[in-house]
């Protein structure tokens, strides 16, 4: 008896051609459960350059802090965001 392999390929519908059909596929876990494939979520955004400097030597000033403080934030939210995604995409446990 030959060994047969068999080939899935995955195409957006639009991709097809006329002469092509179109076949439904089901994904499993392991333990039986449906497996859900997720929509690609929308781009995240980079975190912006950094505008904090702290000049050479002694303590920082008010300024230099709350500068550095908008970079954390500014990068928090990006964090935040992007962890989100990957929980929506199930690639993190919620």
């Amino acid at each position: 008896m030959a060994n047969t392999t068999e080939q899935a390929v995955l195409v957006s519908q639009s991709a097809l051609r006329s002469n092509q059909s179109i076949v439904q596929l089901a994904l499993f876990k392991a333990d039986g459960a449906a497996h859900i494939v997720p929509e690609r979520a929308a781009a995240q955004t980079d975190v912006g350059a950094v505008t904090s400097v702290v000049a050479a030597g002694g303590t920082p000033t008010k300024a230099e802090y709350d500068a550095l403080r908008v970079d954390a934030l500014a990068t928090r939210t990006v964090l935040n965001a992007l962890l989100a995604k990957l929980r929506t995409a199930n690639v993190l446990a919620p």
